[in-house]
């Protein structure tokens, strides 16, 4: 191969002195390039560092709205509970006509939903309004670009966003379609009123199927219903398609008429599986698990005021855990996770305290199985212990004002619990990051098991 230095003038082969020259050139050249190699590399180094520091400094001066604890995390953080919270006067351009009938029936019912009215997102973000304004006064609410500013302020990567407006109501409407005394002004036989309720719901997976793969810093949960095992796989296989990267199963009533643990559902499961898509559990649309309301019928649950989601009673407050808790122990003992090991399944805003006891209830059952007849009782096909499974394919994220580093010295388990401000309703508090820093440090908890909730344990949820 020639030498750049070897060319030709006039058309003749360089030769003579001309060559020596050229040939010293090339010698001197050959000893010197290692060493202007090496000086580059350590330049670049040099400059490598230089900029990384420029950048810590900057996130140092840089005024985050997260606690001191929490600034080593900063743009890692992953928040699993978040919602959409879009004005009732922006349905119609967002979802197209098919909502005119329910935004109406909700605002004649006076339902917080359909009094809200908001033209545009423009609180001003600031370390307070972030955490202290709520609902459609919280910067970000419904605006997705001045979200991300939010984000960046209070230090999030990601977001999992659930139904926060028309598809939450949709789930609601879609539950409790069978009463006639539930937006009344849309008096039709209850098979008609849910089978409106579908329409709404798939209304909304429209957008968030539009929307999932606009960013990845947000993940958009789609809803799942149907009436058999047929529809349900065939939808959770359509949304999946669509990208949608988490799904959201009401767990107050048997899924399509089966136990989470028939062999109907299991290429349900698998179809998740495969695609590392969550199945989510969210309160907000756990109607019907009870055969009656009635035990909430008694004035001491009465005149307590409404959250986004439920009444804010405490009769309500203590139990709206119970149909998640229900669903999980099923799938979990009746072998879903032992069939479909890379399965995963979230909690949100059902509280974090029953996931230690139940893991605790549970291996005390399934270790005992043989405790009353002995060699001939069947034994589960099992090959973990529940709370193995719950620690591999489960997570759950606690209210702020939880007590989480007690629950971990209690039970252990570190790696199920995941942070969540429920962003922007009121449930997710006004400092649910203060809140828990302050819980882990009670229980003498540093750095590793903060940035495992906060930011490694939901990355099952968030796996790209």
């Amino acid at each position: 191969m020639r030498s750049p230095w070897h060319h030709t003038v006039s058309g003749e082969s360089r030769s003579g002195p001309v060559s020596s020259v050229c040939g010293m050139w090339e010698r001197a050249l050959s000893r010197t390039m290692p060493r202007i190699d090496q000086l580059r590399a350590e330049a670049t180094l040099r400059f490598a560092h230089v900029s990384a520091l420029r950048m810590e400094l900057a996130m140092a001066q840089m005024n985050y709205a997260v606690p001191e604890e929490l600034l080593p995390f900063v743009g890692d953080i992953i928040d699993v509970d978040t919602h959409e919270s879009l004005p009732i006067n922006h349905w119609q351009e967002r979802y197209g006509s098919i909502v005119n009938d329910f935004a109406n029936a909700l605002t004649d019912a006076k339902f917080p939903v359909g009094l809200d009215l908001k033209e545009k997102d423009d609180t001003e973000i600031n370390a307070d309004t972030v955490w202290k304004n709520k609902r459609l006064a919280a910067p970000g609410a419904f605006d997705f670009e001045r979200r991300l500013e939010v984000m960046n302020l209070t230090g999030v990567k990601q977001q999992i966003v659930f139904p926060g407006a028309m598809g939450l109501m949709a789930v609601y409407f879609h539950a409790n379609a069978h009463n006639p005394n539930l937006m009344r002004t849309l008096s039709w036989a209850a098979e008609e009123r849910r089978s409106y309720a579908l329409k709404l719901i798939k209304a909304y997976n429209a957008w968030v199927g539009r929307t999932a793969g606009q960013s990845s810093r947000f993940q958009p949960v789609g809803i799942l219903c149907g009436d058999t095992p047929d529809e349900l796989i065939s939808e959770a296989k359509r949304l999946i398609a669509d990208g949608v990267r988490g799904l959201w199963m009401p767990s107050s009533t048997p899924p399509a008429g089966r136990s989470p643990a028939h062999p109907d559902l299991d290429p349900l499961w698998d179809a998740l599986a495969s695609a590392a898509v969550p199945i989510y559990a969210h309160v907000g649309a756990d109607h019907g698990f009870l055969k009656t309301e009635i035990w909430r019928e008694a004035p001491a649950f009465e005149g307590f005021r409404m959250g986004e989601e439920h009444s804010l009673d405490p009769w309500i407050l203590s139990t709206n855990h119970r149909a998640t808790e229900n669903f999980l122990t099923t799938m979990i003992v009746g072998g879903v996770f032992e069939r479909h090991p890379t399965l995963r399944y979230g909690a949100m805003e059902t509280g974090g305290n029953w996931i230690g006891p139940l893991a605790e209830h549970l291996d005390m059952w399934i270790n005992g199985s043989g405790i009353f007849l002995g060699s001939a009782t069947r034994k589960p096909d099992l090959s973990l212990k529940p709370s193995e499974y719950i620690r591999r394919n489960v997570r759950v994220a606690p209210f702020g004002f939880e007590d989480v580093g007690h629950y971990i010295s209690l039970y252990g388990m570190p790696e199920v619990y995941c942070y969540q401000s429920d962003f922007p309703h009121i449930e997710g508090g006004k400092n649910p990051m203060g809140d828990t820093v302050r819980s882990f440090a009670r229980q003498g908890m540093g750095q590793e098991i903060m940035k495992m909730f906060y930011c490694e344990n939901a990355k099952l949820l968030v796996p790209n």
